[in-house]
């Protein structure tokens, strides 16, 4: 039997990229996706030492937070394939083009969406959660309306996040990770325990913390480490082509992402129907999954930056190479994420406020997830990003939204409100998503369509 390094360096070495270099990317990328992570379980810990009503609130508003951030995140997904592809080619001129678009692109959609979303944030709520308790939809509101503001300089942030990632430059990512991460958690602690601000507090950490992030993210790019030499013109120069690839690729994400998360306000709206104490153990169980499922995080992204170099250079055969190797990689990894993590679990919940009712239904959540994730997450993420990066996203959009549509709308609802499961009828659900798109993708990349889908 061959030593695990021997096996690993079977399934990442190429004439491209070396094991070495793969492996330093991914532990860079992997401390990034920890650290966000737990960045944001200690931060919805003090959100949750307000009580219920507030942790109810921002679980249910994190799903309309998400409808929107995921549109010009998604552009910032596509921008990042266009600049890796630019340098796979060598194309110095497009690369620099592709960085400024992506930033201005996702600068200017936030600015309208976080426009809307403040200005009908109290239509919203209130269309959508009008049987939750006043208390939770008057916090919802005011969450809702401090995130959109926060959304602005985010939008910048993110893409600038996303273009070094593409780039390979996995520690100016990290850097600007630990500087906004490390700040929403100080600016929280001050806001809300300090200052005893509660929900607005949150709100007014992610302003803050967001706006340093932009600023160091501009600086960072323009000035200490400007190696593809961008000026700030070009955050405002726009070509057809480079803006049509842009778009190509970010758009059916955008979409999909559109449809996913206005499914999940379906889950949500029959998920107010619950207990707070019920809601607010969910937003707990999905706070905590983001942990357990970081080390996926961090190879979908390395998965990004490999096959979308591989796919500039014209070498579709390590596409195919490197999205089987990373699959199988991945379901390693996941194996020995739940068997580390799912036992901390008791230390985990020291940082919320669990009520007594609410434990076991966390733990009952967490161990479905951790039953599943081994078996299909790596093959349901890693192969969504592999068909994205070769222009293949339509198809991916498609096979998540009815994925979702089967799973947790309707497979969901039924065993949560019908059959009486509660909230873990909704995680039993996200395991058959996992397990649907598993299938369906992994058969798409038997074939040989999705490879060539940008020559068409």
């Amino acid at each position: 039997m061959r030593r695990p390094c021997a096996w690993l360096e079977s399934q990442l070495s190429s004439d491209l990229f070396g094991y070495d270099q793969l492996r330093k990317m991914y532990l860079t990328l992997l401390l990034d996706q920890f650290f966000i992570f737990l960045i944001g379980m200690l931060s919805t810990a003090l959100v949750s030492s307000v009580g219920e009503a507030a942790m109810a609130a921002v679980s249910l508003v994190s799903t309309v937070n998400g409808l929107v951030s995921l549109v010009f995140s998604s552009l910032a997904t596509g921008g990042a394939i266009v600049v890796s592809r630019a340098k796979g080619r060598g194309d110095a001129q497009e690369l620099r083009r592709s960085i400024g678009e992506v930033t201005g692109l996702c600068a200017a959609t936030a600015l309208v969406l976080s426009a809307a979303l403040y200005l009908l944030a109290d239509r919203l709520i209130g269309a959508l959660y009008a049987s939750a308790e006043p208390l939770v939809v008057e916090y919802a509101v005011r969450y809702m309306r401090m995130m959109a503001i926060s959304f602005i300089p985010f939008s910048v942030f993110n893409a600038i996040f996303n273009i070094f990632r593409s780039l390979g430059d996995t520690r100016s990512s990290l850097l600007l990770t630990v500087v906004i991460n490390v700040s929403h958690l100080l600016l929280s602690l001050l806001f809300i325990n300090g200052l005893g601000m509660g929900v607005e507090g949150s709100g007014l950490s992610y302003i803050t913390a967001r706006f340093i992030g932009m600023v160091l993210a501009l600086v960072w790019l323009l000035i200490v480490h400007n190696e593809a030499a961008v000026r700030p013109a070009y955050f405002f120069h726009f070509s057809p082509r480079v803006s049509r690839d842009i778009f190509s690729l970010g758009m059916p994400l955008a979409v999909e992402s559109v449809l996913l998360q206005g499914g999940m306000l379906l889950v949500n709206i029959y998920l107010s129907r619950l207990t707070t104490m019920e809601i607010a153990a969910h937003g707990r169980a999905n706070s905590m999954l983001g942990l357990f499922s970081s080390p996926i995080g961090a190879l979908s992204a390395l998965t990004s930056t490999i096959c979308g170099q591989c796919f500039g250079a014209g070498r579709h055969d390590l596409v195919r190479f490197y999205g089987k190797s990373l699959i199988r990689v991945g379901r390693l990894i996941l194996l020995a994420a739940v068997v580390i993590l799912y036992p901390m679990t008791p230390l985990l919940l020291m940082l919320y406020s669990v009520s007594a009712e609410s434990a076991p239904i966390l733990y009952l959540c967490l161990g479905i997830a951790c039953v599943a994730m081994p078996l299909f997450m790596s093959d349901a993420t890693i192969s969504a990003m592999v068909l994205r990066v070769a222009g293949d996203g339509v198809f991916t959009g498609f096979s998540a939204v009815i994925a979702l549509a089967l799973g947790r709308c309707a497979l969901g609802y039924l065993l949560t409100v019908p059959l009486g499961l509660g909230v873990p009828g909704i995680w039993i659900a996200l395991a058959f998503e996992w397990a649907f798109r598993t299938v369906v993708q992994r058969l798409r990349m038997r074939g040989t369509a999705w490879i060539h889908r940008e020559q068409e």
